[in-house]
């Protein structure tokens, strides 16, 4: 197939309205310098050379074996006719700029996904070097807050009153009022690791009720009918008595019978006349028992600087004792004379209570009362000044009778309700406490409470929750 031959250059057909213009011969075509020429051609010449073009641009396509991927996107057939259309360009544009479009997209995703993967491992890095809750590994406002959720139940316990964790949140400590009255150790799964008590005790003789742990992992646990305060070594091994605010039963030994004892050498109990100690390579001896003093501690709790909070509840005269952390750090105490702030009395009115609790305290320094029949949190300075409370009423925010309390790293004050078998919790961070939320409610099932009476709080954001006519302790989440 040739070239089609040139025809003759036809005369243009014009308006009405234009001039014509001669057409100079083609051979000597007069254009200006400054203008390039173009070409006068016919439809007809237009068409047939770009025919021509398109087909010598499939026999080139042929002859020198394009790639396999441009041959099955366009067909030698289709090619000619593509090429042959005037809208070929702009049929192909579309095509490029959607592709473009997935790349950008996939890119995109992927991006996202390593940013994703690389958060993940910040927080798991960031967890395994300091445990806390999800919200305290999270930039999340503090203004932002939400009800923990049920995990599960331990119920290998009899009436339990009292919980605490120990500094490192694997232990978990429990004294029941039910069955053989004793303090048992569980790890975090719930698995009993170990159970104790007072020695030369039985079970009619003893009613272990708030326990609390201290930042060297003693425990120490309140009974109320020794009317003293206990004091053992993370596996349960008994070490010495609080037998008032200024005496213990090591110091006791020590004045009277001149010795350095501690531990398995000396034995208590409120019931007996004497007090049994023994020395190395010698039989039992015993002392008269020291005269029965009127103070009765109920609730028990350390500060954030190891201050030690007692609650004491002894007749007419219920206040809050606070004895300093400098006193219980010695590794003995035969010189157990505290310099106390003692706060409260008996009483309905500001400043009063009615069988306290427990007392935490805030980041401020500000202590918090669980002032349980009065039904109120009673608010005070470290110096023991009374400034206010809050609680009372009616509604949701309400207080009926609440028990054991504890303080969050973000200043939340979780307060439980034994007769509304719920935990209220507040925010005490600012100027005035702000009501939260509550959780739970009465009844045997997961997540619900009968008789609840203590909580104690991990830095993973676990609450474990005494249940005691529910003979558990219930784990939950935040």
């Amino acid at each position: 197939e040739g070239e089609a031959p040139v025809a003759p250059a036809a005369e243009p057909e014009l308006d009405d309205h234009e001039e014509a213009t001669p057409v100079a011969p083609a051979a000597e075509p007069e254009v200006e310098t400054h203008e390039e020429a173009a070409p006068v051609a016919t439809a007809a010449v237009a068409a047939g050379a770009m025919a021509a073009g398109a087909q010598r641009a499939v026999e080139a396509a042929r002859d020198d074996q394009v790639s396999t991927a441009t041959a099955e996107a366009a067909p030698p057939e289709e090619l000619t006719a593509a090429v042959a259309s005037p809208a070929a360009t702009g049929a192909l544009a579309p095509a490029l700029v959607e592709e473009r479009k997935k790349r950008r997209r996939l890119l995109i995703g992927l991006a996202l996904l390593l940013a994703l993967l690389l958060c993940i491992v910040f927080l798991f890095w960031r967890y395994l070097r300091q445990p806390a809750a999800l919200p305290d590994l999270l930039p999340i406002p503090a203004s932002m807050n939400y009800a923990p959720h049920y995990l599960f139940s331990i119920y290998n316990v009899q009436e339990p009153v009292g919980v605490a964790l120990s500094p490192d949140g694997q232990r978990l400590y429990v004294t029941e009022i039910g069955g053989e009255r004793m303090i048992r150790i569980f790890d975090r799964e719930g698995n009993m690791v170990r159970e104790f008590a007072p020695p030369r005790t039985a079970p009619t003789e003893r009613v272990p009720v708030y326990i609390a742990v201290d930042g060297r992992g003693r425990v120490f646990v309140t009974d109320r009918l020794q009317r003293a305060v206990f004091v053992y070594d993370a596996d349960g091994n008994y070490l010495d008595t609080i037998l008032s605010p200024d005496l213990t039963l090591s110091e006791y030994v020590a004045a009277h019978a001149g010795l350095s004892l501690s531990g398995d050498d000396l034995a208590y109990n409120i019931f007996e006349p004497v007090v049994h100690y023994k020395t190395a390579g010698k039989p039992e001896q015993s002392l008269p028992a020291p005269a029965l003093t009127s103070w009765a501690p109920l609730g028990i709790r350390f500060d954030p600087v190891g201050n030690f909070l007692v609650t004491d509840v002894q007749a007419e005269r219920h206040t809050v004792r606070q004895i300093p952390a400098s006193t219980l750090g010695a590794k003995l105490w035969h010189d157990f004379d505290p310099p106390e702030i003692v706060f409260g009395t008996s009483g309905q009115g500001n400043g009063e209570f009615q069988f306290p609790n427990s007392a935490v305290m805030d980041s401020q320094g500000l202590i918090y009362v669980t002032d349980g029949n009065n039904g109120r949190i009673s608010v005070w300075d470290e110096a023991g000044e009374f400034l206010f409370s809050f609680g009372q009423g009616i509604g949701e925010s309400a207080l009926s009778l609440p028990r054991g309390a504890v303080i969050d790293g973000r200043d939340r004050l979780h307060v439980v309700d034994a007769v509304e078998q719920s935990i209220k919790v507040y925010d005490v961070s600012g100027h005035e406490p702000r009501f939260l939320y509550t959780f739970g409610a009465w009844g045997d099932g997961d997540g619900e409470f009968n008789y609840p009476n203590d909580i104690a709080l991990d830095t993973t954001g676990r609450l474990y929750i005494a249940d005691r006519e529910n003979n558990r302790v219930q784990i939950w989440s935040y």
